[in-house]
């Protein structure tokens, strides 16, 4: 609930909340929840907030839901059983690699940077290929402690992006980034600006792990959307998605 509050607090008149999925065999515990967690703790939690906050503001029941190669199905029934107002999808593991973990950073000075750019960009391809989610997040995410490849990947950029409106997804501007060593909202400008050509439809997130964190920064983020996304925002209630004008969260 003090997430919540704090939305209030900061003037915003919906809010969603979204926690990682839990993946079977208990993976990632570290940065996930327990299925059982999930169900005594994190969905009556947001339920409650739902009930409780009135008119104050709107409570939206997400999920940040991993694309892990291999768990597709898992986590499709999983979706299918709750009644989620929005799933973003997201990629935090090249194979069994957390690479925006800080405890595995030192794999990037082993590694061809280029190629983890390649691998990344591949792996969210697949991702919104899936038909598993609503939000493509941080389409980025692998500059995170800025580590910047030595290529021009416009191409691999686009071909992403197309596979992102084929799906008829939307993507995260997400103010996180600006809180990491990159110092960068999540994705660049040079990615928003292909995502502009496609006439990508684009939500908001603070990515916010503590209640400080909720709407932290929205002020950069609304300029990009004004430039880049038509001064439109995504919303989504039941897993339908609608625009508002961006402009509201002035």
């Amino acid at each position: 609930m003090d997430y919540v509050r704090r939305g209030v607090v900061v003037g915003l008149d919906e809010i969603g909340c979204s926690e990682h999925i839990p993946l079977p065999h208990d993976f990632d515990l570290v940065h996930r929840m327990r299925l059982d967690q999930f169900s005594r703790e994190y969905m009556p939690q947001v339920l409650d907030a739902r009930e409780r906050a009135n008119s104050q503001i709107k409570i939206r029941f997400g999920i940040e839901a991993e694309y892990y190669a291999g768990t597709e199905e898992w986590v499709r029934g999983f979706i299918a059983e709750h009644d989620f107002d929005y799933v973003i999808g997201a990629v935090h593991f090249l194979g069994q690699w957390g690479f925006d973990d800080p405890v595995f950073v030192h794999r990037y000075e082993e590694r061809d940077i280029d190629r983890i750019y390649e691998e990344f960009f591949e792996t969210v391809k697949r991702s919104a290929s899936s038909g598993l989610f609503d939000i493509i997040a941080h389409c980025d995410l692998v500059k995170k402690f800025g580590h910047r490849p030595g290529k021009d990947f416009t191409d691999q950029i686009r071909d992403m992006l197309e596979i992102v409106k084929k799906h008829d997804l939307c993507i995260e501007v997400n103010t996180s980034g600006l809180r990491k060593p990159v110092k960068e909202i999540y994705p660049s400008e040079h990615i928003l600006s292909v995502a502009r050509d496609l006439r990508l439809p684009m939500t908001l997130g603070s990515d916010a792990h503590s209640p400080e964190d909720v709407g932290r920064d929205f002020n950069a983020a609304v300029d990009l959307i004004e430039r880049y996304g038509g001064g439109k925002l995504a919303v989504f209630e039941k897993r339908e998605r609608r625009l508002v004008p961006i402009s509201r969260l002035r």
